[in-house]
């Protein structure tokens, strides 16, 4: 069953996202090779990302085996950001958990696009993650409000690139830190566009640039959250 239209007033839309968020957690755990653990929201410096991805060590896959690496597809587009000011905040910490915060996702909610101050304020939030080194994520199944986001993002990066903008999307972002001629760090983009009626597609979401990520299956996670909530839509 493809991505539905979220205006039935009968389904509350704020359930079905935090079971949802609940479904990717549990399908990442499955996936992610050891020493990397999904845990759902926390309060992070601020921000508050809703599907965490932490390293329990720093190189865990020199100590355990780990599957083949997936196939990775061309990156979309790519941006060139300067580095922090001051020294990262090593992947950003939690409060709950020293670990270093390495991938966020940001499944988008009707208060992400309400207005065009709640939009910059998402945007704010990616830009703080992706400058930080953090992996990111973003979903945006939601065709009501209509206000896209992922142009706004890119401006925000300093990329001029033509968007469909009546289109939903979904993007992963990677980021590589440069040292030559100075440091800078390069964000790559991975993104799809759908619209309501498609089916969701698999993206990589990054570990380690270039070296380390897992594909999420975004649509067996929409499917399951769908059975397990009961959930009937036209």
């Amino acid at each position: 069953m493809p991505v539905h239209f979220w205006k039935n007033p009968r389904v509350a839309w704020k359930g079905f996202h935090n079971l949802w968020i609940a479904q990717i957690v549990e399908y990442l755990n499955e996936v992610l090779p050891p020493g990397f653990q999904a845990r759902p929201t926390e309060l992070v410096v601020g921000i508050e990302p809703e599907v965490l991805l932490t390293q329990r060590e720093e190189h865990p896959e020199s100590a355990v085996p780990l599957r083949p690496q997936p196939a990775l597809m061309e990156a979309t587009l790519t941006a060139v950001i300067p580095p922090p000011t001051d020294p990262p905040l090593a992947g950003v910490y939690s409060d709950y958990d020293v670990s270093r915060l390495v991938a966020a996702m940001e499944v988008l909610s009707p208060s992400n696009k309400q207005g065009q101050a709640e939009t910059q304020n998402f945007v704010g939030k990616a830009h703080l993650l992706l400058k930080e080194g953090v992996h990111f994520m973003v979903v945006d199944v939601l065709s009501d409000p209509a206000r896209p986001i992922r142009k706004p993002l890119l401006e925000h990066l300093g990329i001029e690139a033509s968007v469909a903008e009546d289109r939903l999307w979904i993007s992963s972002y990677a980021t590589e830190f440069k040292e030559d001629p100075q440091p800078h760090i390069i964000i790559h983009e991975w993104a799809r566009d759908l619209a309501v009626g498609d089916s969701l597609p698999t993206l990589p979401l990054f570990l380690h640039y270039d070296d380390l990520w897992v594909n999420v299956d975004l649509e067996t996670t929409y499917q399951e959250t769908l059975r397990a909530g009961r959930y009937r839509l036209a």
